[in-house]
């Protein structure tokens, strides 16, 4: 039996699913803001992009965790090849890292510390941003190259997936937490920044997924799953 896997198609499931999220979560901010309903049976809670354990935050830890996969193919399918495959394999336990912290919020742990050492506040008041944002330079310096030894198409495709993320990740983190010591974490505009966070999470890793199995196609023109059963 074989599978023939399109990345366009996938593109197209996982975009449908977090347009699903986002009204979902949408829907919580009207429940909470416009009817001062906090509960609602649990839909807010189970739906609402700043929750933590819940559908939003399980999907995008499966998304995370599926690059992971995607990155782990390339590197073995790149060993065997006799063609570099490290910076491929670590890029995958990143991915995972990240996996893991979307659900356990590890970064979070940080900001207490880090605020306290630091003394800091405004758009720095979520200051988990600094020790991140520093690996994140780190990183940059590191897979630099990298990304330059990539075929054209996909670069940019890692290019425009890694901005909208990390404008999501850190970039309205940052703004999220200006705002929370302004103002707190009830109103509209709070509401507002931490959609556009996730939302632009989200996307950013789609498109990553995208340009992981085009990378694969083109190496392989394409990628067919082989179930053998016992004869």
């Amino acid at each position: 039996m074989k599978i023939e896997i399109s990345p366009k198609q996938i593109l197209i499931i996982l975009l449908f699913i977090i347009t699903v999220l986002l009204f979902a979560n949408i829907m919580t901010v009207i429940s909470r803001i416009v009817f001062d309903h906090d509960h609602l049976y649990g839909l807010v809670g189970l739906f609402n992009f700043n929750t933590e354990r819940n559908i939003p935050t399980l999907y995008s830890s499966a998304a995370l965790i599926f690059s992971a996969i995607l990155l782990l193919f390339i590197s073995y399918m790149n060993k065997i090849s006799h063609e570099p495959y490290i910076l491929w394999g670590i890029l995958s336990l990143i991915f995972l890292f990240l996996s893991i912290d979307e659900t356990s919020s590890i970064h979070e742990h940080l900001t207490t510390p880090t605020r306290d050492l630091l003394d800091t506040s405004s758009f720095l008041y979520y200051a988990w941003v600094i020790p991140y944002g520093l690996f994140l330079i780190g990183f940059i310096v590191v897979y630099f190259k990298f990304l330059l030894n990539l075929p054209r198409d996909i670069m940019v495709l890692f290019l425009i997936s890694g901005a909208l993320f990390v404008l999501g990740a850190i970039g309205f983190e940052m703004l999220g937490g200006w705002l929370e010591e302004l103002h707190g974490s009830s109103g509209l505009v709070y509401a507002i920044c931490y959609t556009c966070e996730e939302f632009l999470e989200m996307l950013g890793i789609i498109i990553f997924i995208y340009s992981l199995l085009t990378y694969i196609l083109s190496q392989k023109k394409y990628l067919e799953i082989m179930l053998v059963g016992n004869k």
